[in-house]
């Protein structure tokens, strides 16, 4: 007790966790890096938050503002939780060892932590593989071993076990083994993975979203035999919704520039927008095309579906329609067509279910003349730009739907004009 209050008064800047009185020394003993947090809960049912900066399978050396002495709740893991009692002449400030009372292990109890538990809360990411294969045949561990630190590597699963989950799928039920707790994975969905998995003897890997849309977590599951084998789950919702952000921010930069190249004819449109020029105006003829002799027959159903145009007009338009359904057939296998009219403009409208053209080849494929790649929309983009009023462009994954605007007059309307 003297020692800690002198330490107090004349150290105060020295880390407990630097003083082996602090912690007894021995082979068990470890400080944590970084610390652990946890939550402690009273008697009371008060709740107070800790971090675990050293421990040993007796004794944690905790962090908090709870109260000392006393008795409180600890649960590191869903089936485990420890009582523990605050030591008042071991420690300084807001840092004193915890003695441990009892450790709860679903239904059964004991007096301190056990070897894997021990392990799971002190050991490095190689001790953890290690202790959650140990239990395997020994022709199998070494393989199973390397499977699980690519895994690791792969992941980066030293730094998302602050925001994912180490499970191990024993005859069809789980066991938590590290990580967060409380992360509220789709058990239903981890479940059929593992029987996948450890059926198959393979390793998978499946992204799932949560049944209200809100999370997504990213799941690995690693085979051990035909009946065990271990699940890493992650959830990327934060990561997801970042790489929608930056590429809707670069999408409207894109946008932006297109937009001024082309004095504000030519627009990248979202699927919301694009759904909104689709459905303008009134039909006046639509097909498909899955073959090269499709597409006189479009050239033919657009010229009898439009008004009476003058010539040129109506070659254009043709034109731009047999360049839009080429590139389909081209980059897609095919694709939809259909000609609306609102008022004074028909527009083209040419849909297909490719693979869209990427980000980095946007502002070639529709500016650069005679630009082609097997995503692009080659040369043809150009002369589609030179004969429409206006162009709007949506394109990604899932395919490319393309809305080319003609401003028309009938032709006895133009011959009163003039």
């Amino acid at each position: 007790m003297r020692m800690c209050l002198e330490c107090a008064e004349k150290n105060p800047d020295r880390l407990c966790v630097e003083c082996k009185y602090f912690i007894q020394p021995g082979p068990l003993r470890r400080v944590l890096s970084p610390p652990v947090q946890v939550l402690l809960e009273g008697e009371r049912r008060n709740q107070y938050p800790a971090y675990i900066l050293a421990l040993n399978t007796r004794e944690f050396g905790l962090k908090t503002e709870a109260p000392v002495p006393g008795q409180y709740v600890m649960r590191l893991q869903e089936s485990l939780w420890v009582e523990v009692a605050g030591v008042p002449f071991k420690g300084k400030n807001d840092v004193h060892v915890f003695d441990i009372l009892c450790v709860h292990r679903g239904q059964e109890t004991a007096r301190r932590l056990s070897t894997e538990e021990y392990q799971l809360l002190a050991g490095n990411t190689g001790e953890l593989v290690v202790e959650i294969s140990r239990h395997l045949p020994e022709h199998l561990q070494n393989l199973v071993r390397e499977k699980l630190l690519a895994e690791v590597e792969k992941s980066e699963l030293i730094n998302a076990l602050r925001v994912g989950k180490v499970m191990k799928y024993e005859g069809g039920r789980f066991r938590h083994l590290s990580g967060q707790a409380d992360l509220d994975l789709p058990m239903e969905e981890a479940e059929k993975l593992m029987r996948q998995v450890v059926n198959q003897v393979e390793h998978r890997r499946e992204v799932i979203v949560s049944a209200d849309g809100q999370k997504v977590f990213d799941l690995h599951g690693v085979p051990f035999d035909h009946r065990n084998g271990g699940l890493l789950a992650f959830d990327i919702t934060e990561v997801i919704e970042k790489e929608r952000r930056m590429h809707r921010q670069e999408m409207q930069a894109y946008r932006e520039a297109i937009a001024a190249v082309t004095g504000g004819r030519l627009y990248l449109v979202n699927g919301e927008e694009m759904e909104k020029v689709v459905s303008e105006g009134t039909e006046l003829a639509k097909g498909e095309v899955g073959q090269t002799r499709d597409i006189p027959e479009a050239r033919r159903a657009m010229r009898e579906a439009l008004p009476v145009l003058d010539g040129r007009r109506r070659h254009a338009i043709t034109l731009c329609l047999t360049e839009a359904l080429t590139n389909a057939l081209k980059h897609a296998g095919g694709g939809c067509w259909q000609a609306r009219q609102s008022g004074d403009t028909v527009r083209i409208i040419v849909q297909d279910r490719g693979p869209g053209i990427k980000n980095s080849e946007l502002a070639r494929a529709t500016l650069m003349q005679h630009y082609s790649t097997k995503n692009s929309l080659g040369c043809g983009f150009t002369l589609m730009l030179y004969y429409a009023d206006y162009l709007y462009l949506n394109t990604g994954p899932s395919g490319t739907v393309l809305a080319l605007d003609f401003g028309v007059v009938p032709a006895d309307r133009l011959k009163q004009d003039q």
